[in-house]
């Protein structure tokens, strides 16, 4: 077996079936017609895990099986053998197959600013185009101008004309997500890009859909947040799995965030929870993210890991605009201009020598170095910038605010408490019964509530996830004590000291 299950490999290898390694398993790219609202048609590309039979079907389709017929002692034409294909899915780690980052249908730039345009397996992205056949894609220079730059950011602003953004930092949001959905696979991480409005109806879903049609060649489909972070986990790592090259979480009720999220948006190799998989295999993740909702609000670490736009049209009933002209459709009729233009862009910018045009951002150095600086090179305002307004909104930091102004009014700063002294302090009532400590009652009680008391479990479980945060010049520092409880203080970090 050890001999027919290698003579197997060396036979998807040597006949160049696209066959690659992904997340402990085998992958087949796979292409689904899917049909378009105004009779077109385009292609779904996808990464596919084979299955024993799948894999014995191909197998079988390029190269002949013989077992020994002793009855009539020659060799016979023969099923590929039990046991083969399952044996070769099993040998994680001792494959020799290519292995892949992800599925694209979009030509795109690779990280040292070469084209990727050649249909197939990339060795140096580990990316595998599947060209759509519609997509006629425009010379683009090596070497484009200021000039040439900024006719292709005209040629994508003319898509958002009619969007009703609040400001010029919401625009920039847009025009980002339009660059990073075409060079998302060149870049490490890449931040979730946001989109919002306070009614119904403003054009959330329909500016992603901009934004995929560009990258994939169609409207984008969504996704759902689970109820439960476990649930979400699982299905964002199916669609990594698939090598899904953009995720739209819609209409997100209120708060997002999660482990999950922060990671797939940060990190270039996540481990997920699979559906029907019980292991957690590392997945590299090439996936522009996008995220929809009415007053969506980014919480906790995705304040620092997403970019938002902000919609208002300013009217009762959104819904009932009409667009003068249909952006979804010059797109999907030109659909090679608008890539280009996006490439052009960021080329452009590097042509230019990369001018410093503004300062670093922790964990998205490559996008801020190519995406944004493009942008704002070219005049555009900061998409970053929206950062500040989601970290001023974050209900967790808005809670560690409420907290440090009760600690600072009631008890000493820099002195410790167990939680226990913290509950009884705030729970401390004057001889008319009145609470001596009001609104550092009322804090605990919304954040470490048990039924109608203070949960000293709860609270210390809340202090630890929050200390060491800096709001205002104050955080939260601890000191862990396994014999008498671990202690909490309000201090300032050192760069505020005096």
């Amino acid at each position: 077996m050890p001999r027919v299950v290698d003579e197997a490999e060396s036979v998807l290898i040597d006949s160049g079936i696209p066959i690659y390694t992904r997340a402990g398993t085998l992958m087949q790219p796979v292409s689904e017609v899917i049909s378009l609202a105004d009779g077109r048609v385009t292609h779904k590309a996808r990464l596919r895990p084979l299955t024993p039979v799948a894999l014995d079907d191909i197998l079988a389709r390029h190269a002949r099986f013989q077992r020994f017929d002793s009855r009539l002692q020659s060799w016979v034409n023969a099923n590929p053998p039990d046991k083969m294909s399952a044996t070769l899915l099993a040998r994680e780690g001792r494959w020799r197959l290519s292995p892949i980052s992800g599925i694209v249908t979009t030509p795109t730039l690779r990280p040292d600013g070469s084209l990727l345009t050649a249909p197939g397996y990339d060795p140096a992205t580990r990316l595998y185009l599947m060209l759509d056949e519609d997509v006629v894609l425009p010379d683009i220079p090596d070497r484009p101008g200021r000039d040439e730059a900024e006719a292709a950011l005209r040629l994508l602003s003319d898509l958002l004309t009619e969007f009703p953004f609040v400001g010029p930092v919401d625009r920039a949001v847009a025009l980002s997500a339009i660059l990073t959905a075409v060079v998302r696979p060149s870049l490490g991480a890449a931040p979730a890009h946001g989109i919002r409005a306070s009614t119904a109806g403003t054009g959330k879903s329909f500016l992603v859909d901009l934004f995929a049609a560009i990258a994939t060649g169609r409207p984008c489909a969504v996704m759902a947040v689970g109820k439960t972070e476990e649930e979400t986990e699982k299905r964002l790592g199916a669609l990594l799995l698939d090598g899904s090259p953009v995720i739209s979480l819609d209409n997100v009720n209120g708060e997002l965030g999660g482990d999950t999220l922060c990671q797939i948006t940060e990190r270039p190799l996540v481990r997920v929870r699979i559906l029907g998989r019980s292991e957690a295999p590392e997945i590299e993740c090439r996936a522009t993210v996008f995220a929809t909702g009415n007053n969506l609000t980014f919480m906790g670490d995705m304040t620092r890991r997403a970019v938002l736009c902000t919609l208002d049209a300013g009217v009762e009933r959104p819904e009932q605009r009409e667009f003068a002209g249909d952006p979804l459709r010059a797109i999907l009729a030109n659909r090679g201009a608008y890539i280009a233009a996006a490439i052009i862009i960021v080329r452009a910018y590097r042509t230019a020598g990369a001018p410093r045009v503004c300062g670093p951002i922790g964990s998205y150095g490559a996008w801020s170095d190519s995406v944004r600086s493009a942008l704002i090179w070219l005049g555009e305002a900061d998409p970053v910038a929206s950062m500040d307004v989601m970290r001023d909104e974050d209900p967790e930091r808005a809670a560690l605010s409420e907290l440090i102004a009760a600690w600072e009014e009631h008890l000493a700063p820099h002195s410790y408490y167990t939680t226990s002294q913290l509950e009884r302090a705030a729970v401390e009532t004057a001889y008319e019964g009145e609470f001596l400590r009001p609104s550092l009652r009322e804090v605990l009680l919304r954040y470490a509530r048990q039924g109608n008391v203070i949960s000293t479990r709860s609270l210390g479980r809340w202090l630890t996830r929050i200390r060491g945060r800096v709001v205002n010049g104050w955080r939260i520092e601890m000191i862990a004590d396994d014999k008498r409880g671990n202690r909490y203080a309000l201090g300032r970090p050192p760069e505020e000291d005096p």
